[in-house]
């Protein structure tokens, strides 16, 4: 545990701007009732993405547990303002709201509890949001396309696999630089698959009593189990599964023991049940995890490219006054930007705007000479992140499961 804290905090020493990060690392120090060193780490997350309820549920926790419960109010009712809010059965009870309860017994789940079985085939999203699609994700063809015939097409034509002895299910990693869209295209394989989506973050399974974090993690898979067919997401894999070779805790090496023996189906079935992950650090993950049967199948999800940059910057300023826009141009001023970092140049464009409004008292809308030098401004959160991977293939001695890094980093000439 200690060692994956330490390592969570050295990559935010290099990158402060990684929320997903930044997340991880709040939700495990809370994890390890460290309440004010985790209620830092959530503000902070808040101010960085303060329209995800993430950061609020954790600073309205952290409150809870310090005992400042109006403020922790105060923090659970901007949580619910947020677009992807789901209620909090734990702060719920405390507050006395009336907001949809998720039953009690064992970790909460983003989606879908088990004993409140999906119908079969039904796709559970989040609270209050569309189900996600394919079609909903700018670019990223080559990679929908190897998603759909390895993971979707099994699900959808069952009796074809069957002939060929290959079942559906199974362990999918998906893995690449932050921001890049991997927990989308998770929630959209869950859509195209008909599948139940059930979400697992780090603060679902680590605990600090011994054996509960074992008993969390074979909750899930259970839950996933008596809702197939299932999507089984586990976000941040590496803080679960973190190589037993670097950690010093047993209580790690238990963890992943107990994750193994779930995947592998020793003393269960995980016909329809895909097990699906994502991680920014692959290298840190434990080698046995990527053995054949369980995430075996690895796909490198890279920054998105040219003309799906401009897609993005299409979509996400649709309904903002722009005056003029080159999108061409724009995705070649922000190269090697991921999808959050197009949408912090829009954000910090927006400030140049309203920043001239208030000093001249007159309004205009949003040029190309803004989103230039904001791009200009932002050094995209992937380059240490692919940095990091030139390294590990060029002098780490890695194995050929990173070929498709070395492939883009040879396209991109980085």
């Amino acid at each position: 545990m200690s060692t994956t804290l330490d390592d969570l905090a050295a990559t935010l020493v290099r990158d402060p701007f990684d929320t997903a990060t930044r997340r991880a690392y709040a939700d495990a120090l809370l994890a390890a009732e460290q309440v004010d060193d985790a209620l830092a780490q959530y503000r902070l997350l808040v101010r960085q993405q303060g329209d995800s309820a993430h950061g609020h549920l954790g600073v309205a926790h952290c409150l809870v547990a310090k005992g400042e419960l109006d403020d922790a109010r105060e923090a659970y009712e901007a949580a619910s303002d947020c677009h992807d809010f789901q209620p909090d059965e734990a702060l719920a009870r405390r507050f006395d709201d009336k907001t949809e309860r998720v039953p009690a017994g064992g970790p909460q789940l983003r989606v879908v509890d088990a004993e409140d079985e999906a119908p079969e085939g039904q796709v559970v999203s989040l609270a209050g949001t569309r189900p996600t699609r394919f079609v909903d994700i700018v670019g990223m063809e080559k990679i929908k396309k190897t998603l759909r015939l390895k993971i979707v097409e099994p699900f959808a034509r069952p009796g074809l696999f069957a002939r060929f002895k290959k079942k559906s299910g199974g362990g999918v990693l998906l893995y690449g630089p932050p921001g890049c869209g991997k927990t989308m295209l998770a929630r959209a394989v869950a859509t195209e698959c008909e599948a139940t989506f059930i979400g697992v973050g780090i603060s679902d399974i680590l605990n600090m009593w011994r054996g509960e974090s074992e008993r969390n993690l074979s909750l899930m898979f259970e839950r996933a189990r008596a809702n197939r067919p299932a999507v089984l997401f586990f976000d941040e894999l590496d803080a679960l599964a973190y190589a037993r070779s670097k950690a010093n805790s047993d209580g790690t090496r238990t963890i992943v023991n107990e994750f193994l023996n779930q995947l592998d189906g020793a003393t269960h079935d995980n016909d329809q049940v895909l097990v699906l992950a994502a991680t920014n650090m692959p290298w840190d993950v434990d080698e046995a995890m990527k053995r054949p049967g369980r995430f075996d199948r690895q796909i490198f999800v890279p920054p998105p490219d040219k003309d799906a940059r401009a897609a993005m910057f299409r979509s996400k300023l649709e309904e903002v006054p722009t005056d003029g826009l080159d999108y061409a141009a724009l995705a070649r001023a922000s190269e090697y930007a991921s999808g959050a970092d197009i949408d912090g140049i829009i954000e910090a464009a927006k400030d140049i705007v309203l920043s001239e409004i208030f000093d001249t008292g007159r309004e205009r809308p949003l040029r190309q000479t803004d989103l230039v030098e904001a791009a200009h401004d932002h050094e995209p959160t992937t380059l240490d992140w692919l940095r990091t991977a030139r390294n590990l293939v060029k002098y780490g001695g890695v194995d050929r499961s990173y070929k498709e890094v070395e492939k883009y980093l040879k396209k991109v000439k980085l």
